[in-house]
């Protein structure tokens, strides 16, 4: 065996499953971020952990509104979801820009992406910093699910978008 990077470690264990994570921006409208860092972490109560970069926008989204929904889209959304993750939010509408349609939820004023296999919405419990990375412990407050669709996976690292099986 020889010795690798993180980087190329991420790419050795794809895929990883893909999400967009919706949040709320200070001016109420809903930010949009893709996301593969993010894993079930307990069945009672069912909890999600999402882990975003420190200087990223949804991380400061997020922190202040102590909410977030986390949409795992389908395959029909490949390349506008893949077009969320190659910018900010900061100053742009990436719903309206790349057509992807949001529906209100019931708990969290983000809205969430309607073309979904699953989607959680979740109540922040507490959130860590981990080196350059903010864990955010989501406690799930609501699931629903379309389970015709098929569900997007990271491959390659993060260097495309796939379905599997």
């Amino acid at each position: 065996m020889e010795e690798i990077s993180i980087g190329t470690a991420q790419k050795l264990s794809s895929p990883n499953p893909f999400g967009l994570v919706s949040s709320t921006k200070p001016d109420g409208s809903t930010n949009l971020m893709a996301i593969s860092w993010w894993t079930y972490a307990s069945n009672h109560p069912a909890t999600i952990l999402i882990c975003l970069s420190n200087k990223g926008f949804s991380t400061e989204c997020i922190k202040n509104r102590k909410e977030f929904g986390l949409s795992i889209v389908s395959e029909s959304l490949e390349t506008a979801a893949f077009q969320c993750g190659t910018c900010s939010g900061r100053d742009r509408d990436k719903a309206t820009e790349f057509g992807i349609e949001l529906i209100p939820g019931k708990t969290i004023s983000a809205k969430l992406v309607a073309d979904s296999r699953i989607v959680f919405e979740c109540q922040v419990e507490t959130f860590y910093q981990v080196g350059d990375h903010t864990v955010f412990v989501g406690i799930v407050q609501h699931i629903f699910s379309d389970q015709n669709k098929k569900a997007l996976y990271a491959v390659n690292g993060y260097g495309a978008l796939k379905t599997v099986g």
